[in-house]
């Protein structure tokens, strides 16, 4: 069943006839449902309606959604609801939307309709009409206080007297088409995809170092790690690897001094190179 969402005003309506049935198939198959069809319209004067989210659509209650329609020729057009408790009522014209006069081949739609239960398959009927049509309680509908109240009695005697008034009027002056969606009872839980982890980027080894304190006598010597200048002694070296190093003392006026060591524990290792004058 829908149901206005606002007071506004629409300039031109269509005949819509929602029906609802009891049972919602979700399977994208034809309403069993049919209401009687112009058998020999013009070729050249049609009528469509169509809903936002496309024929089959579901809803659920309490969703908004806008009916277009459009016809190939000025005409009258009309809306009747059916609901899946029988109930019926006249959407277009109504108290909010009585103007039902469109002008051909322009569309109109029924903005921020309200979706409401019960559930089933709702089908749109639209009629179009080149002149105007006088159809049962329609004038109710226009003189009511009420937001779109039903009509009294089964919506079986409805369609029956609608169809035998429209049937009196000449086959070339009217048309008429359909679509359907379905009306839910409750939101489908959507199932949230799993996302895709990347495995950690594999880290480099972290370098441990030694230490090693130098110190010479006398002091104020150049001294150097591997054939690199380290410093003037005392010198401590942090960066001291695993591994085999060479340490070499150079002073003015002393014999170098050059001394092989392996370094096998991450510690802090002391170096004290004694230098030899030269006479």
């Amino acid at each position: 069943m829908l149901k206005t969402g606002n007071r506004w005003l629409v300039p031109g309506l269509a005949l819509l006839i929602l029906l609802s049935v009891t049972q919602i198939g979700i399977a994208a198959n034809e309403p069993p449902v049919t209401l009687f069809i112009n058998p020999n319209p013009s070729p050249e004067y049609r009528v469509d309606v169509w809903v936002d989210r496309g024929q089959g659509a579901i809803y659920y209650p309490g969703d908004s959604i806008d009916v277009y329609y459009k016809a190939t020729k000025d005409s009258y057009v009309y809306i009747l609801n059916i609901d899946a408790a029988n109930r019926s009522r006249w959407l277009l014209p109504s108290q909010w939307f009585p103007s039902n006069y469109v002008k051909a081949d322009r569309t109109y739609v029924l903005p921020n309709m309200r979706v409401e239960a019960p559930s089933g398959t709702e089908q749109l009927f639209v009629f179009a009409s080149t002149e105007p049509l006088s159809l049962p309680y329609l004038e109710d509908s226009l003189r009511s206080g009420k937001d779109l109240s039903f009509i009294e009695g089964e919506a079986n005697f409805v369609l029956g007297a609608i169809q035998a008034k429209i049937k009196i009027a000449p086959q070339r002056n009217w048309v008429s088409s359909s679509t359907y969606f379905y009306v839910s009872t409750q939101y489908a839980i959507p199932i949230p995809k799993p996302i895709p982890i990347k495995p950690p980027l594999p880290q480099p080894p972290v370098t441990r170092y030694a230490r090693m304190d130098v110190s010479t006598k006398p002091s104020r010597a150049r001294v150097f790690l591997d054939g690199v200048d380290r410093g003037i002694s005392p010198v401590s070296i942090k960066d001291l690897t695993l591994g085999a190093h060479e340490i070499t003392v150079v002073l003015p006026g002393y014999y170098t001094y050059t001394r092989k060591f392996d370094v096998k524990h991450i510690q802090t290792h002391r170096l004290t190179a004694t230098l030899k004058q030269i006479k």
